[in-house]
């Protein structure tokens, strides 16, 4: 019985173990169950925020591509990219030599799609966002199936885009086999020589350089710029081609000079071709100093600066004591930015080495804005050497610069007699006068004569002495063109700018030219022109507000004169043109501003004193302006608009018979006046004499036929009488203001009378 207990009891534990195991194991199922539940819920919202982002992406992306449906085509690009590297690389399948060649040709080809190769307004190619990384991974499947251009089954249009476009990605050595294979298909065009000239001056390659200029040559031969590129490739060398390249600008009509501040760069490159020649009998060879000097010179003037500024330095590092070497590192240097103690010290090294180069030290001196260092350089150069009339004249204009006129001047007095056998003295010398002339100009409002003379003897001197002198030339223009020589002042211009196309100052002075005989829309390309080089300067809003004033945009006029006086309060023709322009446009206040500061400060400047007693006259101060009037006419009896306005002061003072007096005088000086006329022609209307009024009013209209009032005030004295002559007059009115309202009512009043018989009777 016992042991019967014991099997039950030993069953129902058994049970009761299996059964909580059972439940141990569902509620670990259950659990699992939680955690899959859960984890396939965040899974689900996981992928339901990537659908939206997706969905976000791929509506964003179509709004972007919407806009610029060209740039969508670069997706086919990209799969064509991996459609050839797949087939190329990664298939594990052998290709063979011409289906690879398809691929890749294939591929070039899906890139040309969205590439033609067009320019756009400013000659620069257009290419689309994002064609350049396609670019790239195109030359990388090129490399890694080491391939060449001539591999492709292109056309010679077709290789030479693909060369630009590697040109453009900064792979330069595969355009150049692509520019090279296209010239090789397409011998006649030369657009692939272009582009591969440019490789080889980015490079400084000069002898490949001008193997292919020769090839350009051949295709173009009247190519201007390619032969002087080439001209200054044979610099010094005795080449042929050289005669036969200026012989062919000779003919053209072009002159070929290098700028006078390269010319020194040129001297450089010929002794160094000189030295060269006497020690390496190959001539070819560019790794000895001397061809390194001169191959750096050269590129210096194709305007490669970085190239040629590495092969100097190779050069030096060859021979240290080579003083071209230095000085030509200086220029290099100097003609950079953030160099100027690298520049010093190198042209100080050139000068030690027996190098002249005190005109170099105190011009990098100058364009650091340092003018004592540079005049302290050349003072104490003058001193050791004062038969220097290159460095005493850039000391007299280191002083100009600076503002310290008069110690410029006694600069070029203390000059030897014997160094003034050079332009260089003359043209500071006429710089002098002309900046007398434009003082004596602020003071009094006119020329003197004598000064510009003066001025024309120096700049005439310097051009005896060098017919090749930019500046004395344009130094000329400008005194002919105070002299009202137009047209000579034109023919100097032209040959100044040919000697010194760069100079600043040039398009200023063609813009002050063409104002001066009315090319207005040529003085404001001009000054446009201008205003690139000379931002800051007051030449560039004073010009276009002469421009906006002759034009009759009074409001632009007196911001552009005021711009002017912000940088310069004592620019007299500034503040006297704004002054103008406030009168123009009723701004008296800032007129009388404007009038009493000129009468301060330069208080012989008659047009300032007119000014000033019109502004007067518009507010009412007829005393005051009459006062002033009088004290200009004691200076200058002869001023005829003075006598004019105190004519008209004197009438509105109630003083009509001490008015007949100026006014008959100003006739008397300028019988053609027309204003003096009308004017006497009020005066005798105040007097009740109508017929004197009538003459001096057909006479103001004789000398001004678009004197508007003059007219009306003849035709209403003819209408009041009743003449018949009336009718003529309102239709002399009508042709000068066919608008007027009254001249058309009278008129037509006229008009009435005749028809209904009505005789014109003189009124007694």
């Amino acid at each position: 019985m016992e042991q019967a207990t014991i099997g039950i009891l030993s069953l129902y534990g058994l049970l009761g173990i299996a059964l909580l195991t059972l439940w141990l194991r569902h509620q670990s199922v259950l659990h699992q169950r939680g955690k899959m539940a859960t984890k396939l819920g965040n899974l689900e919202g996981n992928l339901t925020d990537t659908s939206r982002r997706l969905d976000l992406l791929s509506r964003g992306v179509d709004t972007v591509l919407g806009e610029t449906p060209e740039v969508q085509e670069l997706l086919q690009v990209h799969r064509s990219l991996e459609s050839a590297e797949t087939l190329l690389f990664e298939q594990g399948v052998t290709v063979s030599s011409s289906e690879s060649c398809a691929i890749a040709t294939h591929a070039a080809k899906s890139i040309l799609n969205n590439y033609l190769g067009e320019a756009d307004e400013e000659g620069e190619k257009v290419m689309l966002p994002g064609i350049i990384p396609l670019v790239l991974r195109f030359d990388a499947i090129l490399n890694e199936a080491e391939m060449l251009a001539e591999d492709l089954e292109l056309n010679g249009d077709e290789l030479r885009r693909i060369g630009e476009l590697l040109h453009e990605s900064g792979k330069k050595t595969r355009a150049t086999d692509f520019y090279r294979r296209a010239h090789s298909i397409a011998a006649e065009d030369p657009s692939p020589l272009h582009s591969l000239a440019t490789i080889q001056r980015e490079q400084g390659d000069v002898d490949t350089l001008d193997r292919t200029l020769e090839r350009l040559l051949a295709i173009e031969p009247d190519n201007v710029e390619v032969l002087k590129e080439q001209a200054v490739l044979l610099l010094g060398l005795g080449d042929d081609r050289q005669t036969r390249n200026l012989r062919r600008l000779e003919g053209l009509g072009e002159e070929f000079e290098i700028e006078g501040n390269l010319s020194e760069v040129t001297d450089i490159a010929e002794r160094a071709h000189q030295a060269r020649k006497a020690t390496d009998p190959r001539l070819d060879n560019p790794t000895t100093t001397e061809g390194l000097v001169e191959k750096s010179a050269k590129l210096m003037l194709l305007g490669e600066i970085s190239v040629a500024l590495e092969t100097i330095e190779a050069a030096i590092e060859q021979d240290a004591l080579n003083a071209d070497a230095w000085l030509l590192k200086a220029k290099l240097l100097a003609a950079g930015e953030g160099r100027t103690k690298e520049a010093l010290q190198a042209v100080r090294r050139a000068v030690a080495l027996g190098e002249y180069g005190v005109l170099l030290e105190s011009e990098i001196l100058e364009n650091e804005g340092k003018l004592d260092a540079a005049r302290a350089v050349l003072e104490e150069w003058v001193d050791d050497n004062p038969l220097d009339s290159e460095a005493r004249g850039r000391l007299s204009l280191v002083l100009f610069r600076a503002g310290a006129v008069d110690w410029s001047r006694q600069v070029l007095e203390a000059a030897p007699a014997e160094s003034w056998d050079c332009a260089a003295l003359h043209v500071m010398e006429g710089r002098l006068h002309l900046l007398a002339a434009d003082e004596y100009r602020d003071k009094t409002g006119k020329h003197d004569h004598m000064i510009l003379l003066d001025a024309m003897v120096s700049f005439d001197a310097a051009i005896e002495r060098d017919r090749e002198s930019g500046l004395a030339w344009l130094g000329r223009s400008r005194a002919l063109r105070y002299q009202g020589s137009t047209k000579e002042a034109e023919i100097a211009l032209v040959r100044a700018r040919r000697l010194i196309p760069k100079h600043p100052s040039i398009p200023l002075e063609e813009a002050l030219l063409c104002i001066d005989i009315g090319d207005l829309a040529q003085a404001t390309s001009l000054v446009a022109e201008a205003a690139t080089n000379l931002q800051h300067h007051t030449s560039i809003p004073y010009i276009r507000g002469l421009i906006a004033a002759r034009q009759g945009r009074v409001v632009e006029a007196q911001t552009s004169f005021s711009k002017v006086l912000s940088m310069d309060p004592s620019h007299i023709r500034a503040r006297l043109n704004r002054c103008s322009a406030a009168l123009l446009h009723n701004d008296l206040a800032s007129a009388l501003d404007d009038a009493n500061d000129l009468v301060e400060r330069a208080p012989d400047l008659n047009i300032a004193r007119q000014r000033r007693a019109e502004i007067l006259m518009n507010l009412g101060d007829w005393i005051a302006a009459e006062s002033e009037l009088r004290r200009l006419i004691e200076k200058d009896p002869n001023h005829t608009m003075a006598l004019i306005h105190q004519g008209t002061c004197l009438i509105a003072m109630n003083r009509a018979e001490q008015a007949e007096k100026p006014l008959n005088e100003a006739i008397r000086i300028d019988p053609q006046h027309s204003d003096a006329w009308y004017q006497r022609g009020l005066l005798y209307l105040e007097f009740g004499r109508i017929d004197a009024a009538r003459a001096d009013f057909d006479a103001a209209a004789k000398y001004d036929p678009r004197h508007l009032d003059a007219r009306l005030r003849s035709a209403a004295i003819l209408h009041e009488e009743g003449d018949a002559e009336a009718v003529s007059a309102w239709r002399k009115v009508l042709d000068v203001d066919p608008e007027h309202r009254l001249a058309r009512r009278r008129l037509q009043e006229c008009s009435n009378e005749a028809k209904t018989g009505v005789t014109f009777l003189p009124k007694d």
